[in-house]
């Protein structure tokens, strides 16, 4: 079994060492949370939400294989909608960048905007803040997920424009944000899903895909897909049976990704009072998928991610691991074998520690959560194809 490289907390200092060169201090301040990280042509990016003089700040570092950069505000402002679930994000399209972020409009608890801005200079400047959707009522927008398309992102989200006095239903729509930010061609994708469930996009052959949790008027609440083609969303479809009866939200939604004409898609279920985490795998461009695999259960507490390389499929979540919870990882070749299970780190199973974010960099698995104990984020780099010491010798 491989060993644990060394963590990286955030506002500490730590190292770390690996074939792109040693990642040192990134500089978060106190209360630092919602961390997302990405891999780019030209490094990582990280972002996160931080407090700072009654603003909330949408912050972003870069690091280029030598060291983080000073920490860049992208947006600020009073009013956000900051969640444990619903987090801000940062999306790449070679030195484009996409952004977004959450702003109330209203005191109401579930009444906010999706905001959006880009860059073209990977980061150094943005434009100013422009609101997603289109419509003007005082209801949840979010969700939000986005995959770089044509010469800007295709973006989707859940909206909530037909929901009033907890009545009507929430809608999945997407809409293409070229390089400037201009929004084209919003469409409705599926008119009735789960209301606060992440959703998540990949593209294949220059075709995105959405999978997110649907919803019946039965109330089963399992995984759909929709993928647009020839500029149109497909009927959704039923992704894996789960039979999942919740009349309320789960929160824990899909995650999906993608390399040439391979797609993997992980997910949490609560079907039959059991919590299990699920994968699904197809290698070819999906036409077809293997049958399920049970990545983690029957008490899982879920939060997947999903990243795959050349030749394997690395699974992250949280598992119940005596009386902690843990970040633990699943590796899979394309066949659906389990190559190796590890436990990454002891977390809180608090909803504060959020969803932990990945990302593949020179043959590392980078993971970052919000640690609710420190109140600032970590971040982990796991060595996936070498033997390094043990896990808690770096832990601080």
């Amino acid at each position: 079994m491989r060993k644990i490289g060394y963590i990286i907390v955030l506002a500490l200092l730590a190292g770390c060492v690996d074939m792109g060169g040693k990642i040192t201090e990134l500089p978060v301040g106190l209360g630092a949370e919602e961390p997302s990280v990405i891999t780019t042509d030209n490094g990582l990016v990280i972002s996160w939400q931080e407090p700072y003089e009654g603003d909330i700040l949408l912050k972003m570092s870069a690091h280029n294989g030598i060291k983080w950069s000073p920490a860049k505000t992208i947006a600020k402002g009073e009013e956000w909608f900051v969640n444990w679930a619903d987090y801000p994000a940062i999306v790449a399209n070679g030195d484009l960048l996409f952004a977004h972020y959450l702003q109330k409009t209203s005191n109401e608890m579930l009444a906010y905007n999706v905001m959006f801005l880009v860059s073209s200079d990977m980061g150094e400047s943005w434009s100013e803040p422009k609101q997603l959707h289109q419509d003007t009522v005082t209801a949840e927008h979010g969700f939000v997920s986005a995959v770089p398309y044509a010469d800007g992102f295709y973006v989707t989200w859940l909206d909530g424009r037909y929901t009033t006095g907890n009545k009507g239903k929430f809608t999945l729509r997407g809409v293409n944000v070229t390089n400037e930010g201009a929004l084209v061609d919003a469409v409705e994708i599926d008119d009735d899903v789960c209301t606060c469930c992440q959703t998540s996009m990949t593209i294949i052959d220059n075709v995105p895909w959405s999978f997110y949790r649907d919803r019946s008027e039965e109330e089963i609440r399992d995984i759909y897909f929709s993928k647009f083609v020839d500029n149109s969303w497909s009927e959704p479809e039923l992704f894996n049976e789960d039979n999942w009866h919740i009349p309320g939200c789960p929160v824990n939604g899909p995650m999906a990704t993608s390399y040439g004409n391979n797609l993997a898609v992980a997910w949490f279920s609560g079907a039959d009072g059991a919590y299990n985490v699920k994968l699904k795998i197809s290698t070819d461009a999906g036409n077809s998928f293997q049958e399920e695999i049970l990545v983690d259960g029957p008490k899982s507490i879920g939060r997947v991610d999903i990243k795959m390389d050349a030749s394997q499929i690395y699974v992250t979540f949280i598992t119940n691991n005596g009386e902690q919870a843990a970040i633990k990882l699943n590796t899979y070749d394309y066949s659906g074998k389990l190559i190796d299970a590890e436990i990454l780190a002891s977390v809180s199973a608090a909803r504060g520690t959020g969803f932990p974010r990945t990302a593949l960099w020179h043959e590392n698995l980078i993971v970052t959560w919000t640690d609710v104990e420190e109140h600032t984020i970590k971040v982990l780099e796991y060595p996936l194809n070498k033997e390094h010491i043990s896990p808690q010798a770096g832990i601080r």
